[in-house]
């Protein structure tokens, strides 16, 4: 490897999610692949869309994949906010793919290896440099072999960093004490929390897993404002 392909490395891209950068360094490490996981309702798809909406404003294509909801439903959900969002859908600074639409309406299980290369020939044709695919967890209803997922989750993985696409993984929180193949794999790991506490609900922000990067594994607080979820450096309690 060439210095100048390592020294490539120490770059940053932006998360589009204010506070965040703070906590892991400046930003994600370009060409690398994160999960975002945790509960429903705790942020997933808005700190997804802040990511794009931040490539789309610094001219880097992004792209987002669906399992479940449509870009109707995702767009009403994202204009509560100040992102300018249907601009950026209208130019294609931000394409939209209905991967569930494709799945359910195949008569087939695809194999772990037939389903990745189907996302790797979406994301080379759309020229993406801003991945994210919501929600990861829902791809086990769609394939025929289980138990072959970490081979090929590692093979995808290794693909997504050649491509040079920093993608964004957003996972249900099954347990916080069972790990998935993709804990493992990807290069981050953000665990987005929720809890009552004196009958108020506590969001919180938590950098459980940042390869190559000095970063805070503690709680820090998240709330959502008009301009999307905001992570403050205090602790949530």
């Amino acid at each position: 490897m060439y210095v100048g392909e390592l020294l490539k490395g120490l770059d940053r891209m932006p998360s589009g999610v204010p506070g965040l950068d703070n906590l892991i360094g400046g930003g994600f490490l370009p060409g690398r692949v994160y999960l975002i996981t945790g509960p429903p309702g705790s942020g997933k798809t808005t700190l997804g869309i802040q990511f794009l909406v931040e490539g789309a404003n610094n001219d880097e294509k992004g792209l987002f994949i669906s399992l479940f909801e449509t870009q109707d439903v995702i767009l009403r959900d994202m204009l509560r906010y100040n992102f300018g969002i249907l601009e950026h859908f209208q130019s294609k600074r931000i394409a939209f793919y209905d991967l569930g639409e494709i799945l359910l309406s195949t008569n087939r299980e695809l194999t772990w290896d037939e389903l990745f290369k189907l996302l790797i020939e979406i994301i080379k044709r759309e020229k993406a440099k801003r991945v994210v695919i919501d929600s990861f967890s829902l791809f086990e209803s769609f394939v025929s072999d289980p138990a072959g997922k970490k081979k090929a989750l590692g093979r995808f993985v290794r693909l997504l960093r050649s491509l040079e696409v920093t993608t964004l993984l957003l996972a249900e929180m099954l347990s916080s004490e069972k790990y998935t193949d993709e804990y493992y794999l990807a290069d981050g790991v953000i665990v987005l929390h929720h809890f009552m506490r004196n009958y108020q609900m506590v969001r919180a922000l938590q950098i459980l897993k940042m390869r190559g990067v000095p970063h805070d594994s503690n709680l820090k607080r998240l709330r959502f404002t008009t301009d999307g979820i905001r992570v403050y450096p205090e602790a949530p309690l």
